[in-house]
């Protein structure tokens, strides 16, 4: 009996020690279990924080307005660590972090964090800071996360690490710019009948009147304004091919060429000095008030020109104008048997004042000008910034099909066969999977004018065409359309202008590369097309928008001033933007 009892208190002493030995077992494990957690936890928000910093910082480098590389590097750099301060670990802003090694073993609730530059095409090792090399932002952050119950057996802290890398991957990316004839429809020009006084003896300068608003004030500002004109924009350039015959859009008081209208022979077939030749004395009539001879531009950027001089070549009024861009002020001999002598007695004609008129003239063509300089510091950007190989297809009636293909043009008009021909470059530059051809590229935008219809279509056809021939295996193959205006030309793909443009959208999109579209309104009537036909919402193939159709992330950009182009092809160098694996471990 007395056993029993014993065997009994001694197991019921053993289920009491079993069951405190589980109790603080279990105990111990459930509050290392909470600590591990706390720690995970600090570890993913740890990798929050280098996410954000590195997208942050990368994307300063693909869009930003710092073309120099130990500027964008150090801004870049600045950005991360600004941008991983205002995150938060475990309940505690990280505002107090500092820079320091990657494998730093900062204190309690603080953070060091670690940037490095890095060279994609040398398995992401590390480069000094302003290398051009340098693609790629890697951002490193330790962090001293507290455990609440480990403290108590002596770990006052636990160091978790995290890194994450940011850039633009591996990119082949072809350009279309437009070079129609609108793209040059807010240059500011004057329109002058340029005619025979036979009383005073001498050659004299009217500025023509406008048929616009007010009818009969002087025709002199923007093209378009100064025209009129449907929405996608006038044919009238405002240099050669100047296409003069092509301002009679209005049908009240239309401006008339004076070699296509009521005053033919105006301008004369002596062609003694450079087309469009001279003034006969003696010519019967000088047309009607809305009748001119000439377009020239107003050097001075003014709608109305006031005076010009640039490297002692003097552009007193628009007169000289005239006679400067007609080649008539080269030489004694040409200024006097052009009779513009008689016109303009106090110029001393001058070699070389016809290329200093053409020199001055072209960057004040508008929005072109603005259109070309954006795109050059969009390419430069992503040059500097990124592993990109580049390609250009420049279009207007149709696209190019090589640096110097060239389209043919009247210098002055159809009608006026003395003023001879001018080729317009609309160069092509094919993308080269052996040769980033950011040279090339640049080249070639800078030589575009503007000339012709709008062919949209053959533009992103070619391009997809370059795309799918000289890709690299491993890049991301993207188009940047930029245009002014809607299709107005069809072919190859279809006749109809709008369908020949989705068409290459669609072709776009079964090839996996998106259209990034860049639309340029000179007018608010242009808007709504523009948008139909270039919009990122509305996919159906035959009423959709060229981004939506194409599909993979492309994106539609309104521009409405052409000073704000710049900062639209930054915003779509951020749209490339993206987290990639370093396949550093942590």
């Amino acid at each position: 009996m007395v056993k029993r009892q014993l065997r009994n208190c001694r197991g019921q002493s053993l289920i009491v020690i079993g069951a405190f030995i589980a109790l603080f077992v279990v105990g111990v494990l459930g509050m290392f279990a909470f600590d591990a957690g706390r720690v995970e936890i600090a570890r993913e928000q740890l990798m929050g924080a280098c996410d954000a910093a590195a997208l942050s910082s990368v994307c300063t480098l693909a869009g930003s307005d710092i073309a120099q590389a130990t500027d964008a590097h150090t801004h870049a750099v600045n950005l991360a660590m600004n941008s991983f301060k205002q995150n938060y670990v475990m309940g505690h802003q990280l505002t107090s972090a500092t820079q320091g090694a990657k494998d730093a073993n900062p204190a309690a609730h603080e953070a060091v964090v670690h940037i490095e530059i890095l060279d994609p095409h040398n398995n992401y090792q590390p480069v000094s800071m302003g290398d051009p090399k340098g693609k790629v932002v890697r951002v490193y952050g330790s962090y001293g996360v507290v455990p609440v119950f480990a403290k108590f057996l002596g770990v006052d802290k636990v160091v978790v690490r995290a890194n994450s890398s940011g850039g633009i991957p591996q990119l082949d990316l072809i350009l279309c710019f437009d070079v129609s004839a609108s793209m040059d429809d807010q240059t500011p020009v004057t329109f002058v009948k340029r005619h025979w006084d036979a009383g005073a003896n001498k050659i004299a300068y009217t500025i023509t009147s406008t048929n616009g608003s007010p009818v009969g004030a002087l025709a002199q500002g923007p093209i378009a304004k100064v025209i009129g004109g449907p929405p996608s924009g006038t044919a009238v350039n405002a240099l050669a091919p100047q296409n003069l015959d092509c301002g009679n859009f209005v049908t009240t008081h239309p401006l008339k060429f004076s070699e296509s209208e009521d005053a033919k022979g105006l301008r004369g077939a002596t062609n003694t000095g450079s087309a469009p030749g001279n003034c006969p004395p003696g010519t019967a009539g000088v047309g009607s008030a809305h009748t001119y001879t000439d377009l020239v531009v107003n050097l001075d950027g003014n709608s109305q020109f006031q005076r010009f001089n640039k490297d002692g070549y003097d552009f007193p009024d628009v007169a000289t104008l005239v006679e400067a861009a007609r080649g008539n002020l080269e030489n004694e001999t040409v200024f006097q048997s052009s009779k513009a002598n008689l016109g303009l007695p106090y110029i001393t004609p001058r070699s070389g004042y016809q290329a200093k008129y053409l020199e001055c003239a072209r960057p004040k063509q508008q929005p072109i000008e603005d259109g070309r300089f954006a795109a050059q510091y969009f390419l430069n950007i992503m040059n500097i910034n990124t592993d990109a190989h580049f390609g250009v297809v420049s279009f207007s009636t149709i696209a190019g099909t090589s640096p110097e293909y060239s389209m043919p043009g009247a210098n002055v008009s159809n009608h006026y066969l003395p003023g001879g021909t001018a080729n317009v470059v609309v160069p092509t530059v094919a993308l080269d999977r052996n040769n980033s051809n950011f040279q090339n590229v640049m080249s070639a935008v800078g030589k575009v004018e503007a000339f012709g219809a709008t062919n949209i279509g053959d533009a992103v056809d070619t391009a997809v065409r370059h795309l799918k021939a000289q890709t690299r295996p491993t890049s991301k193959q993207v188009i940047v359309l930029f245009t002014d205006g809607m299709p107005t030309q069809g072919g190859p793909l279809s006749g109809d202008p709008m369908s020949n443009a989705r068409q290459a959208a669609v072709k776009a999109h079964e090839a996996g590369i998106p259209v990034f579209t860049l639309g340029l309104a000179q007018n608010s009537e242009i808007i709504p097309f523009e948008t139909e036909i270039l919009n990122d919402t509305n996919d159906d193939h035959n009423t959709g928008g060229i981004a939506a159709i194409s599909g993979n992330g492309a994106r539609f950009y309104l521009v409405t001033d052409s000073s704000k182009l710049r900062a639209t092809f930054e915003n779509i160098a951020r749209q490339l933007v993206q987290l990639i694996d370093t396949e550093v471990e942590d």
